[in-house]
């Protein structure tokens, strides 16, 4: 291993141990010391206020807490005091490395470069991209590493309450550590392998700066050019989801005054009817009622009473069955003519309730008792 490489690999290891040092969840931490002094505050503040104890005890025992309380919360100062220098030390033990190696980079440049006489001059053939502190300005404007990642999370924690990282504790002791080798840990291989060149254009992969931004340049078109394209998809799925909830809107308002036959038969409402013979010309009863019925769906029912043909409709057949005497045409005659024969149809949901229908008819048959209906059945609501 080349001596320059060797430096930088041992700048790296400086770094870890600092940290492995310091944030190790196999030994406990200055925080960890706090949270165990505060916890042992809250209970001893707890047992003081317990009623199992006499007041003369509670007062006693309360008195040594405010002695005790004064030591153990100095004693906290100087924790915190210690653990914010940790952090500092922390900072400090790169930041010299790191001004180390940027004073380095700007006296590379032919900028800040004197050309005494009594300095020596070497020729050498080097990369384009190793020209003055180029490659230095490429890695600082186009490069990151995993510690950009980690500290955008930190600064979303702490700034940005709104981003999707809030409320995430991230810290270095939470980390995992990989261990490669013997004496190394992870921070000793981020030299080894660039971690993310924006538009994956690496400079050291270019023939030329000019190609370096071509590539980039050709990358970004065609990232753009794909986010275009799925736009252009979005846009489509989006015009087809509306054609076709217009064709279903369509079809609903179509039929929106139509309902399902199961639904139909369940909604309709039931009815309670009867015939009059208005001028009582076969009925002595007060009312002229001549039948009393009842039908889940009236529609229906009234078929058997509705007059097409010559042939007798059920009044009818029920009439020629008390008066056998009476001709067919008589009957026929009788039953169609409005001015002496009518239908009362009386239609409410609650009739829907086959119990409280009969219920109905009962009732009016009782009432009237009329001249068809041979027997009165009597039903009660439960």
């Amino acid at each position: 291993m080349s001596a320059d490489r060797q430096k930088i690999r041992d700048v790296s290891y400086e770094i870890d141990m600092f940290e492995m040092k310091h944030y190790n969840e196999d030994v406990k931490g200055t925080w960890e010391k706090i949270e165990k002094t505060i916890r042992e505050i809250l209970d001893a503040a707890w047992e003081c206020l317990n009623r199992d104890y006499t007041i003369e005890k509670r007062s006693e025992m309360q008195e040594d807490f405010v002695s005790a309380l004064d030591c153990e919360l100095f004693d906290i100062q100087n924790q915190v005091d210690h653990l914010e220098h940790v952090g500092v030390q922390n900072g400090l033990i790169r930041s010299k490395h790191l001004h180390n190696l940027l004073l380095a980079a700007k006296n590379r440049s032919y900028k800040n470069y004197e050309n005494p006489e009594e300095i020596d001059h070497v020729q050498v053939t080097i990369p384009w991209y190793q020209e003055r502190n180029l490659l230095e300005n490429l890695y600082l404007k186009y490069h990151t590493t995993p510690i950009h990642k980690a500290s955008k999370t930190l600064d979303d924690y702490y700034i940005n309450p709104d981003d999707d990282h809030a409320g995430i504790y991230c810290f270095w002791k939470e980390q995992s550590e990989i261990f490669f080798e013997e004496e190394e840990t992870t921070s000793n291989h981020y030299h080894d392998s660039d971690y993310e060149w924006e538009y994956d254009v690496n400079p050291t992969e270019c023939k030329n700066l000019r190609d370096f931004f071509k590539k980039r340049i050709q990358a970004k078109n065609e990232i753009n050019k794909q986010k275009e394209l799925e736009l252009v998809e979005k846009i489509k799925e989006e015009k087809k989801r509306k054609k076709e909830l217009a064709i279903l809107n369509a079809q609903n308002h179509k039929l929106r005054n139509y309902i399902p036959v199961e639904k139909y038969g369940k909604e309709i409402n039931g009815s309670v009817y009867w015939f009059v013979d208005v001028k009582k010309n076969f009925t002595d009863n007060k009312h002229g009622v001549l039948y009393v019925g009842e039908s889940k769906n009236f529609n229906n029912r009234y078929k058997a009473y509705e007059p097409k043909t010559d042939k007798l409709t059920e009044l009818e057949k029920k009439l020629k069955k008390q008066f056998p005497e009476k001709t067919d045409a008589e009957i026929r005659e009788f039953a169609r003519d409005p001015e002496q024969c009518r239908l009362r149809v009386i239609t409410r949901k609650i009739l829907n309730v086959d119990r409280k229908r009969k219920n109905w008819e009962s009732r009016i048959i009782g009432k009237v008792k009329p001249l068809l209906n041979r027997t009165v059945q009597r039903y009660y609501l439960r």
